[in-house]
């Protein structure tokens, strides 16, 4: 016979809900806030006023006025970057935190929202590319790394430059490398160390194929088919539609494709997409279809619909994968495909960029949606350098892709060292002392590398969500604005301590002389602002 006993087991500490009231919460509030919290301290780093007075002279009079402050404007950005959030999350997350609220700049706190998350869209649309290229030129004027305004124009009165701004190199092509070799050699001095890379920031789309783009433009063919038989009292056609769908998922769901069965459906999708843009065409020429009958985003579709048929009928005429300005998205249009040749993804779809790099702060030169080389575009990039921060640079350290023969040679007759690989065969004399300078110089090149791993990582530069070519592409400006926002403010806390050391050694030798000393308050959110004059003397 077994016998069992029990030992007595000890019970979990419950605390009932009821004690849990809002009443009987403890909160903060009437207390002063944390001069240390990070988002008071990079609302003291940031130029607000500067900020302000070039968000308020971009505003257009088509736009009609603006409905908030520009710091909650350009405040909100900020926060949706650094926390990587969308629109709607942001509004919550202003409206929860009351330090994000002292951050946008509101008098006090408030449990309201303070402005519909729609208007992120246009927020997006107000500042745009030029906007949000001022407003990072102003954060490196402030961190010293760019001339202030009036040095920058009265170098250009000497020298006759332009603006180096992101449309510098916008139309570059074949010809830049020829136009910028025949510059005239630079007379101003040598500073610092270009690192220049392209990199591509992909949209939020679905992985798109050619079977997929085809049944999606089916499908919104019926719907505006049905639409406009349906307000014009007319007959609809007989479109198969459950016949067609069920095509399309046989062969969509199928694991293993053989290249005759993918050929064979996207036959059948062509067929139908013929069809019904016949019935749309139709009724256009015939004069039944009211232009109030469809609404601007889908005449936008159709457009976007008769353009993807056409290349995809030609793609599949002559059995090619590739087409100029091909479509990938009826909804982003303007979206590309990238090839990159990685190994996780050998093709990425959004924008490339074109940024340099100087000291951790970053610029952006190009922006375009579709591919092209970056290497014949190093000499426009060296003068763009020189406009930009007003001195040519000593050295530049680039990929691969950068160091043709044709862009040395433009580099040695300016004076300027190229950071790589001599071309052809290693020379047999370079000692050791040479092969470890060269290696540890070109691995410094891996920090623009590690400027793009984190605003796709931390910042939302992986995946864009705004769907139109413009929002996107301010979405991507103001990313590479928040990370130098960001490091301006570490670079802040790092001269708050390089100050305060200073400081020490300053009143040590005071003691020692036998001087008296007036002991000055200062609180401690006013400390880190006017360090950086007294630490560096960059201001």
């Amino acid at each position: 016979m077994a016998f069992f006993i029990l030992k007595p087991c000890t019970l979990i500490r419950y605390k009932p809900q009821a004690q849990l009231t809002i009443e009987g919460f403890e909160n903060p509030f009437d207390r002063q806030l944390d001069p240390h919290n990070r988002w008071v301290i990079l609302a003291g780093h940031i130029p607000w006023d500067k900020l302000a007075s070039v968000y308020y002279k971009k505003m257009r009079s088509d736009f009609g006025p603006p409905t908030l402050d520009a710091r909650m404007v350009i405040g909100a950005v900020i926060i949706k970057h650094m926390l990587n959030i969308d629109d709607r999350e942001v509004v919550e997350q202003i409206k929860e935190n009351i330090y994000l609220q002292y951050f946008v700049g509101l008098s006090g706190f408030q449990t309201t929202a303070p402005f519909d998350p729609s208007l992120m869209v246009s927020i997006r649309k107000r500042l745009g590319v030029e906007v949000m290229d001022q407003f990072n030129t102003l954060v490196l004027q402030q961190a010293g790394i760019v001339p202030s305004a009036d040095r920058q124009d009265e170098t250009k009165d000497q020298e006759g430059g332009g603006t180096g701004s992101v449309n510098d190199i916008k139309q570059a092509g074949e010809a830049g490398t020829e136009n910028a070799s025949s510059s005239e050699k630079p007379t101003t001095p040598k500073r610092g160390t270009l690192m220049i890379d392209a990199t591509v920031a992909e949209q939020q789309i679905d992985y798109p194929t050619d079977l997929k783009l085809l049944n999606e433009g089916r499908k919104h063919l019926e719907r505006m088919t049905a639409k406009v038989c349906r307000a014009g009292g007319i007959k609809q056609p007989r479109m198969y539609k459950n016949v067609a769908r069920r095509n399309y998922l046989l062969l969509a769901k199928k694991k293993h494709k053989t290249k005759s069965q993918i050929r064979k459906g996207l036959r059948s999708q062509l067929q139908y997409v013929k069809r019904d843009l016949g019935y749309i065409d139709k009724l256009l020429t015939e004069g039944r279809l009211s232009g109030k009958v469809l609404t601007k985003r889908d005449w936008k579709l159709l457009q976007v619909i008769h353009e993807m048929y056409r290349q995809q009928r030609q793609m599949f005429d002559q059995r090619v994968h590739s087409i100029e300005n091909r479509i990938v998205s009826i909804y982003q249009p303007h979206v590309r495909p990238i090839p990159r040749g990685k190994d996780k993804a050998a093709t990425e779809f959004g924008s490339k960029q074109l940024v340099m790099q100087k000291e951790g702060y970053t610029h952006v030169q190009k922006i375009d949606w579709e591919n092209y080389n970056e290497g014949i575009l190093l000499p426009k990039s060296v003068e763009a350098y020189k406009e930009f921060y007003g001195c040519y640079p000593e050295a530049v350290s680039a990929d691969r892709i950068f160091g043709t023969r044709e862009n040395r040679r433009y580099l040695k007759e300016h004076g300027i060292r190229f950071i790589g690989k001599a071309l052809g065969r290693p020379p047999a004399a370079t000692s050791r002392k040479q092969k470890r300078t060269l290696e540890k110089e070109m691995a410094k090149r891996s920090a623009i590398e590690g400027k793009f791993g984190q605003g796709k990582n931390g910042y939302g530069l992986a995946k864009i969500r705004a769907r139109l070519k413009d929002t996107a592409e301010s979405w991507i400006m103001s990313i590479y604005f928040v990370m130098n926002l960001v490091k301006l403010a570490r670079a802040g806390i790092k001269d708050y301590f390089l100050f305060f050391f200073h400081w020490v050694l300053y009143v040590m030798k005071l003691i020692r002389s036998g001087r008296k000393l007036k002991i000055v308050s200062m609180t401690p959110l006013s400390f880190p602002i006017g360090i950086r004059t007294a630490a560096t003397g960059r201001f």
